[in-house]
């Protein structure tokens, strides 16, 4: 449980999506001390009239936080080294592959994998303003970021290269790094498990990475896990099945089974 009368001292995670939100609360200093709750969201309406509406209704966004993190994790993105990031265009690189951006959109920036990289990314004008106006220190990014940064930790500790499945219901997101540094960052429509084994094993192909040696790490959501990872394992040898309970064992948020992995990361790499 957390203390609404003291919430200065905890941080607020907000994860939104087209498939609904949730929200977590928790105290670094108190492991004890958190809250998580899943919202359910009107499909007819914006994320913009759906956070609207959450934040009305829900008590655990009606306070001030020490810390506030936004994931917006439909938003379309696009990666760029740091060398060559450069603030004053930033729209125009990230037009660069999304010739089509409405006007209505505002381009924001995140630095990842130990400032190796920006991440360039899109957000609905109105969805900004509502959450810089109640949250004005927010630190708003994609899912991916919270991936990357998860990602390069991982690899630090391991010395290995691996790659890294980010399953969700229609998208897959792949990650490979070595020795901390990326090697490939993508994100894939994803509607069957055959879509799933292609798009990995055309990675590790073009990758060039080993069957014996490499790692493949699978988390988020899977429709058939069991059959997946069987597919998976006539051509991987090592497949490691991440669960957050595990993986993210210093904080007790991770005990709650249904937190999307990407959030889990993103509060774990704080």
């Amino acid at each position: 449980m957390i203390d609404f009368n003291h919430t200065k001292q905890y941080t607020l995670s907000i994860r939104l999506s087209t498939d609904g939100f949730c929200f977590a609360a928790h105290n670094p200093q108190a492991e004890e001390q958190y809250a998580y709750q899943p919202y359910g969201i009107d499909p007819a309406k914006s994320l913009t009239a759906n956070l609207k509406a959450a934040i009305q209704e829900t008590e655990m966004l009606k306070h001030s936080y020490g810390k506030v993190n936004v994931i917006v994790a439909n938003a379309d993105y696009t990666i760029v080294p740091k060398e060559y990031y450069d603030e004053s265009y930033e729209r125009e690189l990230y037009v660069q592959n999304f010739a089509q951006l409405p006007g209505s959109t505002v381009v924001m920036h995140n630095l990842v994998g130990e400032e190796q990289a920006v991440v360039l990314f899109g957000i609905e004008r109105q969805l900004h303003q509502l959450l810089t106006e109640r949250y004005p220190k927010a630190q708003i990014c994609p899912s991916i970021s919270a991936l990357i940064n998860y990602g390069v930790e991982h690899s630090f500790a391991n010395g290995q290269r691996y790659c890294l499945a980010h399953l969700r219901k229609r998208n897959i997101d792949l990650l490979c790094f070595a020795n901390g540094a990326p090697l490939f960052i993508n994100t894939f429509s994803n509607r069957n498990t055959a879509d799933t084994l292609y798009f990995v094993l055309n990675c590790w192909q073009m990758l060039g990475l080993s069957q014996t040696d490499d790692t493949l790490h699978l988390a988020g959501y899977a429709r058939n896990a069991k059959e997946l990872t069987k597919e998976l394992e006539r051509f991987i040898e090592h497949i490691h099945t991440i669960h957050p309970a595990e993986e993210f064992h210093s904080t007790e948020l991770a005990r709650i089974g249904d937190i999307p992995f990407d959030l889990q990361a993103l509060i774990a790499c704080e």
